[in-house]
């Protein structure tokens, strides 16, 4: 940084400025080819700021030929023109020595130098900040992350080219020609659910930017479906965060080596196994060891936390998906008191979707069904708090099936091929760039995961809705 007097000054170049200024005046087609690079805010001088955005005013909404006499006019009349330094300052941009075939350069410098005093201000600003114990650090540090991930988006805009839809053209006729010479080849940058009617509604798996919601009435299971489809993503080499609001990440481990064991999820909580067990309970162990997977386990995380700790798995563990248990549990800082929960949970569900395309990977939350709902077919209109989920998501699916299962239930779903196997629909009642329907899954007791069942027809299902007498919908 150049002082001046012992006072510290900013990065500027005052040439650089009024070269592009008189190169401006002498040819307007220049305009048009640094007005995508640079912005009145750019200049240091604040003399400069009020030329430029006038040149600009007078080309844009004008439409007239911003020369030195029409600008001096343009100026008089709107009441600047002393502030632009006067009619002999403004003429005197014109006479030095110019290349007009260099103002691209120009313009480079001067955004550069702009970017630079940002940068600055931006660090100030947090120092300030990281001062002021009345604002929660979690505040200062993520306000600093977005301000900065703004400055960062700024400095690698490129030119117009890339905004061509050219490049994106060719990169969807490549996708749709490669798949369709070679259907098994799989989407890279999609992640599958391995649940297999999930992935077909969803055209091979979860798409990058996707914001899916997964909800249920309570202990339906939302959590055991949550860390299935987790595993299935894992064994698909996909690396997967965890943020666990609701349950210890102890617990969720638990259920992760009971699942891929097949140990009853409760002889591992008694610490009770016998025979091989210790082997399986082992070999599960070094399996899970290797996974490539992170969990937050920090109960009631604000929005601001949840989001700087998900940008830094993106950014440090190259993570593909993110998914969060449950969106009901997500606090949000410096809100008023009396501020309704489903506005509360309307600004949580747009700062999710908000992170989801910044990361540009898929989000998946999961969330909790209105209590009218029970025993009841689930709807959109059924969404705890809802506020704005419906709208935000790509995809909602709800979990449907009977909490608690009677005798006479029991004994008749060991049609299923397994008494502790219980058919659950997956209802897809929002999918914004498929179709929606249902499928059915198996639900299992003991392991308290959802897998995927052999076939879609000959079992039972038992709806919620059935009476004591057994009845039920046949699929």
């Amino acid at each position: 940084m150049a002082e001046s007097n012992g006072v510290k000054v900013l990065p500027h170049r005052e040439d650089v400025e009024k070269a592009i200024l008189g190169a401006l005046l002498l040819r307007n087609q220049a305009y048009e080819e640094i007005s995508s690079i640079i912005n009145a805010g750019d200049f240091y001088s604040r003399t400069h700021q009020i030329i430029y955005a006038a040149i600009a005013d007078l080309i844009e909404s004008k439409n007239v030929t911003a020369d030195v006499i029409v600008l001096n006019d343009y100026l008089l009349k709107n009441g600047t023109l002393e502030k632009a330094g006067g009619a002999g300052y403004i003429s005197s941009l014109t006479d030095n020595d110019i290349l007009l075939s260099n103002i691209t350069s120009y313009a480079e410098i001067l955004k550069e130098l702009s970017q630079r005093r940002q940068l600055y201000n931006l660090s100030s600003n947090l120092i300030i900040d990281s001062f002021d114990q009345s604002k929660p650090i979690s505040e200062t540090i993520d306000g600093g992350a977005v301000d900065l991930e703004k400055l960062i988006d700024n400095a690698y805009l490129g030119s117009a080219d890339s905004y061509s839809i050219s490049d994106m053209v060719m990169q969807v006729y490549q996708r749709i020609y490669d798949k369709s010479v070679d259907p098994s080849l799989e989407d890279d940058d999609k992640v599958p659910t391995g649940f297999d009617f999930l992935d077909q509604y969803t055209s091979g798996g979860l798409s990058p930017e996707d914001y899916v919601i997964i909800a249920a009435r309570p202990s339906i299971g939302k959590t055991a479906f949550a860390v299935s489809m987790m595993l299935n993503m894992l064994k698909k080499n996909k690396r997967v965060a965890f943020f666990s609001l609701e349950m210890p990440s102890r617990q969720i481990i638990t259920r992760m080596l009971s699942i891929h064991s097949t140990i009853p999820a409760r002889s591992l909580q008694k610490c009770n196994l016998v025979g091989d067990q210790y082997d399986m309970l082992l070999k599960s162990s070094g399996t899970l060891f290797d996974y490539p997977m992170y969990i937050v386990d920090v109960p009631n995380i604000s929005l601001m936390d949840l989001r700087s700790k998900a940008r830094m798995l993106k950014r440090e563990k190259s993570i593909d998906v993110i998914v969060i248990d449950y969106i009901g549990l997500i606090s949000l800082t410096n809100v008023r008191a009396d501020m309704p929960n489903h506005e509360k949970v309307s600004i949580v569900s747009k700062g999710l979707k908000s992170l989801a395309r910044e990361l540009k990977i898929p989000i998946v939350v999961l969330c909790q069904v209105n209590r009218d709902s029970e025993e009841k077919t689930p709807i959109l209109s059924n969404l705890r708090d809802s506020g704005s989920i419906e709208q935000d998501a790509d995809v909602v699916c709800f979990i449907h099936r009977k909490r608690i299962l009677s005798e006479t239930d029991r004994e008749k779903n060991i049609k299923n091929g397994k008494s502790s196997l219980q058919a659950t629909k997956i209802i897809v009642a929002k999918n914004r760039n498929g179709e929606t329907g249902e499928f059915f899954v198996g639900y299992i007791n003991e392991t308290t995961c959802f897998a995927n069942l052999a076939s879609q027809i000959g079992f039972e299902f038992i709806d919620p809705s059935s009476d004591s007498s057994g009845k039920k919908s046949k699929s």
